[in-house]
């Protein structure tokens, strides 16, 4: 059975077991980020919204986003990304895509060099993984 740690913990349920880390199993774009939004007008709520964000994440969660925008993905699609803040602050994205029965799979793994734009992450990881025939994988057309 897998169950979600942060889940177990807000239940007290303290068991032994193991954590797959992600280079067993890539999370779902966005995975555990909420998102909120509001009218744009309401700029008394937009104010409180900006209190709880968290820069690092919507950096971090904007290079995945952007991935799978690129891969033309939606919720239900074979992809998966994570991208994380490097001690020198510099972004890495990694991203896969999978066919249904997973025999089939692109994987790519990039860095932001220059600590720019993550957009721009998301794109290149999109660009290498459609170089891969990730758009075949998906869709489940041999190549």
């Amino acid at each position: 059975m897998i169950l979600a740690t942060a889940g177990l913990a807000r239940l007290g349920i303290e068991r032994p077991g193991y954590v797959l880390g992600t280079d067993e199993m890539l999370p779902a774009v966005g995975a555990g980020v909420l998102g909120l939004e509001c009218r744009q007008e309401d700029h008394a709520v937009a104010a409180l919204l900006e209190k709880a964000n968290h820069p690092r994440t919507q950096r971090e969660v904007t290079a995945e986003r952007v991935m799978l925008h690129g891969l033309r993905g939606h919720c239900n699609s074979p992809i998966a990304g994570y991208c994380t803040t490097e001690p020198d602050r510099q972004l890495s994205l990694r991203g896969m895509v999978f066919d249904r029965e997973g025999s089939k799979f692109a994987n790519a793994m990039l860095w932001d060099e220059h600590q720019g734009d993550p957009a721009v992450l998301g794109a290149r990881v999109a660009a290498e993984l459609l170089r891969q025939g990730a758009r075949e994988i998906i869709s489940g057309i041999p190549h």
